[in-house]
């Protein structure tokens, strides 16, 4: 009897412990199944962190820059034959005087501005037909928005646009240095004050914005507001390069403030004496410009590991962009970090040693540079001038001599890379435009002097980045932080969990980019390790108890 009921008594036992360890096990697979679904939802967040790319691969054929357009001189489409020969009679329209600088492409259309300067430029904005919809290499330019808002004389009117970009909204945001006929001598100039024009390309160019620069920031008949990038950070910024002789730097406006400031460094951002004097195509240039060319680099670097080696999200200023520039005169590439442009208090107070200290030189480059962009894949293109190239670098490597790849050469097609842009199927365009010949008088109107040359790439323009903390506006407080502020004034802005140029790791638990607060070391080990370590613990305690019951 008491050797049966031992027996019974293990038998039941043992049975108790087959139970619980299925019991266990089954709660271990759910555990381990919640793991696997926090790495996928891990997974999925830094997804979305990435930035798009275009819808359709690109091949060997296409990557090759062809001509979409070429014009020996540009005409416009003026409403009459009629009005032309007024205009040619009257000296508004002088075709010799006419140069493309800027090609922004969006929807269906190539919109190109014309500077200024010289006499004869009836309008300093307007648009062509994208290629696949029209037969014509050599097309008219269609004034944009008007004719009168192109009107010579009218300050309310745009007087000279060289720069422009367009957002990911569709906003095109228009730079007018307001004074015309820059290169050549005499009193018949228009003096404007210079502003910035936000036109909204889908409703054919209503005026969304109009801003003055006020004259401490950008005096009147003593500016050259060159290239412009856009940032859509807390509402959106640009960043305009002004290479003006006296006072060069870069521009800096806040939609959401409706305010300007002016950012300089003398040492990154005026010409370098040794890059003064170069060649294109025979013509030799003796030419000292200031800062001219500017990008935007990508929020997030995916390459880029963390400082415990694991999670690149959270590394260290791996989620700052970059603003990087450089002098036409001059060999080498810079950058600033964008939240320093983008604070003026900091500009207010900063001396010029807190400015270069911030400022990163990347090294030397073949030859001089006047047109340059960034897609958002991190991956910048740029024109050397001297080489009749075109060129790329992965900003995510360092900028040596193996990482400056030549994607396009040709001394007849390629003379002087002036501007560059993205449509929305990646496809990269370039103007060329013989600034050399134009400037030294010696166009010739038998002769291809103003290309577009178009090339697919694996990216899409810098503006086609991910929401993020930056550019969410439920990031935004205002006034006493109840939130109930009017949008676009000035009325005590501040940002929510930012502290300037402080390492993105300590921003980004505020942002929830994780849904959570931040991340400890326990925090990091997830729910589903925190819930097997309980599971061990407690498979070790019934071990333990049966084995003191038994």
């Amino acid at each position: 009897m008491s050797s049966f009921a031992s027996s019974t008594s293990g038998v039941t036992r043992m049975s108790s412990v087959t139970r619980l360890f299925a019991l266990l096990l089954l709660l271990g697979c759910t555990s381990g199944q919640q793991i696997t679904n926090n790495d996928v939802q891990q997974q999925q967040q830094l997804d979305i962190l990435s930035p798009p790319t275009p819808a359709s691969p690109t091949t060997q054929a296409e990557r090759q820059f062809r001509v979409m357009y070429e014009w020996n001189v540009l005409d416009f489409a003026f409403a009459t034959e009629d009005e032309r020969s007024r205009a040619l009679y009257s000296g508004r329209y002088i075709p010799k005087n006419v140069l493309i600088s800027d090609c922004k492409p969006h929807t269906n259309r190539l919109y190109l501005t014309i500077p200024r300067m010289l006499p004869g430029v009836p309008a300093t904005l307007g648009y062509v037909v994208r290629p696949e919809n029209n037969g014509r290499t050599d097309p008219e330019i269609v004034p944009y928005p008007s004719w009168e808002m192109n009107e010579r004389g009218n300050c309310s009117a745009l007087q000279f646009v060289q720069g422009i970009a367009v957002d990911k909204h569709g906003i095109m945001w228009v730079v007018d240095s307001g004074r015309t006929e820059t290169l050549s001598r005499g009193a018949d100039h228009v003096v404007c004050p210079p502003k910035l024009l936000l036109l909204d390309l889908k409703r054919n160019g209503t005026v969304l914005l109009r801003y003055q620069f006020p004259k401490s920031v950008v005096p009147p008949g003593n500016n050259y507001l060159n290239k412009v990038v856009v940032d859509d950070a807390y509402g959106g910024f640009a960043y305009i390069t002004d290479n003006s002789g006296a006072d060069p730097g870069i521009v800096v406006f806040s939609r959401r403030l409706v305010r300007s400031w002016k950012v300089r460094e003398n040492n990154s951002m005026r010409a370098a004496r040794n890059s003064v004097r170069f060649a294109v195509n025979g013509t030799e240039l003796n030419f000292s410009i200031h800062i001219d060319s500017i990008a935007l680099g990508p929020y997030y670097n995916p390459n880029l590991e963390s400082d415990d080696g694991h999670d690149p999200l959270l590394g260290s200023q791996n989620y700052e962009r970059n603003v990087y520039y450089c002098p036409l005169s001059s060999h080498h590439i810079y950058s600033l970090p964008a939240s320093l442009l983008r604070d003026p208090e900091f500009n207010a107070r900063a001396t010029p040693r807190d400015i270069l200290e911030a400022v990163i030189d990347y090294g030397e480059k073949s030859s001089q540079t006047d047109g340059m962009i960034m897609d958002n894949q991190g991956v910048l293109y740029y024109g050397l001038l001297g080489e009749h190239a075109i060129a790329r670098w992965d900003t995510y490597k360092p900028f040596t001599p193996k990482n400056q790849q030549i994607v396009a050469r040709d001394p007849t097609f390629i003379q002087w890379v002036d501007s560059m842009g993205f449509d929305h199927e990646g496809y990269l365009y370039v103007t060329i435009n013989r600034l050399h010949n134009f400037v030294a008088g010696r166009l010739n109107p038998l002769e291809v002097n103003f290309r577009i040359l178009r090339g697919k790439t694996a990216g899409l323009s810098y503006v086609e980045t991910p929401d993020n903390l930056f550019n969410s506006d439920a990031k935004y407080l205002y006034g006493d932080g109840s939130g109930t502020g009017e949008s676009f004034v000035d009325n005590g802005l501040r940002f929510q969990s930012y502290e300037g140029t402080t390492p993105a790791s300590s921003r980004l638990a505020s942002a929830g980019i994780f849904g959570s607060a931040g991340r400890s070391s326990s925090a990091a080990a997830g729910p589903g390790a925190i819930g097997s370590i309980a599971l061990l613990s407690l498979l070790v305690f019934v071990v333990s108890t049966i084995g003191l019951a038994g």
